[in-house]
C-alpha cells in the first residue's frame, strides 16, 4: 500500500474517533508492538469478516492484518483500540478467539455488530471492519470474479453500457 493511502486511512480512522467523541481509554501514545497472540487473534477476526473463497484469498492472505497493524502503529488510539479488541475477543471463549470454531467466531462477531456503540466491542467491530474492507478491496488480488479490471478512481465509473 502506498504511504499516501496509509495516511488517508489513518485520517479516516482519526476522524471517526473525533466524530464518536473519543474513546474512554488511555491517551494516545505510540502503540506497543502486538504480541503473537494478538496477531493471531486479529488475523482470525479479519479472516472471519473477509474469508477465503474460490475467487480470492482471505484478509490475512492479502496481508490486511499487517497493513492494519502498520496503521495502528501510526495512531496510538487506533492501536489501543485494536489491542483492547483483541483482548476482549480472547475472553469470549475458553481460549483464544482464533481457536473458536468458525461458527462460534461468527456468533461473536454478530453480537459485536449489535452491541452498544459506546463500548469497546462495537467500536472495535465498526472501525476495524470499515478499514479492513477498504484495505482488502484496494488490493487487485481481491477482485477475482468482480467485473472490474481497475479501480474506478481516478477516472470514474464506466458508463453502464460498457
Amino acid at each position: 500500500m502506498l504511504r499516501s493511502d496509509l495516511r488517508r486511512q489513518l485520517l479516516k480512522v482519526v476522524g471517526a474517533f473525533f466524530l464518536a467523541q473519543g474513546l474512554p481509554v488511555a491517551p494516545a501514545f505510540s502503540a506497543a508492538r502486538p504480541s503473537a497472540v494478538e496477531r493471531r487473534t486479529f488475523a482470525a477476526f479479519l479472516d472471519a469478516l473477509l474469508p477465503r473463497d474460490d475467487l480470492a484469498g482471505s484478509a490475512s492472505d492479502l496481508r490486511v492484518d499487517e497493513q492494519l497493524w502498520a496503521l495502528a502503529s501510526l495512531d496510538g488510539r487506533f492501536g489501543r483500540l485494536v489491542a483492547l479488541g483483541c483482548q476482549w475477543l480472547n475472553l469470549t471463549g475458553t481460549g483464544s478467539f482464533a481457536d473458536l470454531a468458525p461458527s462460534d467466531q461468527i456468533k461473536v462477531i454478530e453480537w459485536m455488530s449489535a452491541s452498544d456503540w459506546n463500548q469497546i466491542p462495537r467500536r472495535f467491530y465498526e472501525l476495524v471492519r470499515q478499514t479492513a474492507v477498504e484495505t482488502y478491496y484496494s488490493n487487485p488480488a481481491a477482485w477475482g470474479g468482480l467485473p472490474i479490471k481497475a479501480p474506478p478512481q481516478p477516472l470514474g465509473y464506466p458508463p453502464p453500457w460498457q
